[in-house]
């Protein structure tokens, strides 16, 4: 079996561009690249031949609001188990830095609520929460 590495680290630019592209996530430049990357409050990378085979990044203050921007797969290693290990480490990045009345969300894919609900996220409107919503004026992707 080969080697796969996880690490909590950024993606180079290009291996972010080149991932988001794969997936059909439209392209984005170099500068907005670097940007939403360095703007991450915790990022984990999974790498499997010298080449980025996943990555989740975590927006937020660190402390009490949290939001899994990305969790991504090369299409190639769907179904590798490769998500959940990439989930592993991002919940225990929440146990270990969420404090007491955290907010910790995210905006499951059409389909993908069951997967995420594995790591004990609930569908909303439950507890506090309504239901998700998206600003509708958002430029669309490139």
């Amino acid at each position: 079996m080969e080697e796969v590495i996880v690490s909590e680290r950024l993606p180079t630019v290009a291996e972010y561009i080149g991932l988001r592209t794969t997936m059909g996530w439209g392209r984005i430049d170099q500068a907005t690249s670097d940007r939403t990357l360095q703007a991450a409050a915790f990022t984990v990378c999974l790498h499997r031949r010298d080449r980025l085979a996943g990555i989740a990044r975590v927006m937020g203050d660190g402390a009490l609001y949290f939001f899994l921007a990305d969790l991504i797969i090369a299409p190639e290693f769907h179904g590798s188990g490769y998500g959940e290990r990439l989930m592993q480490a991002v919940t225990s990045y929440f146990d270990r830095s969420a404090l007491p009345g955290a907010t910790i969300t995210l905006v499951a894919l059409n389909g993908q609520e069951a997967f995420y609900e594995k790591f004990g996220f609930m569908r909303c409107p439950s507890g506090p929460f309504g239901t998700a919503m998206h600003y509708a004026a958002a430029p669309p992707p490139g």
